[in-house]
């Protein structure tokens, strides 16, 4: 399993409000929200590259900061 989050990692994270979604980190050329792929380039993209399995973070989203934690990370085969 990865250590850590990078372009093309599948993540599943846990927002304060205590949903959870999953997504793949994606360069901004592929992607597509409604698809599940998120650009590296977004906000939240920026704010995951490089975190850790359980690491807790927070990133500006456009109607303020917003605390997540990583739940899981897992290769994707493309």
């Amino acid at each position: 399993m990865p250590e850590k989050v990078f372009t093309g990692s599948k993540v599943t994270l846990l927002r304060e409000d205590g949903r959870s979604f999953d997504f793949v980190l994606v360069p901004p050329t592929d992607a597509n929200i409604n698809q599940g792929r998120l650009s590296v380039g977004a906000p939240l993209g920026k704010a995951l590259l490089g975190r850790h399995k359980g690491e807790e973070f927070s990133f500006n989203a456009p109607g303020g900061p917003v605390r997540m934690k990583v739940l899981d990370i897992q290769p994707t085969s493309g």
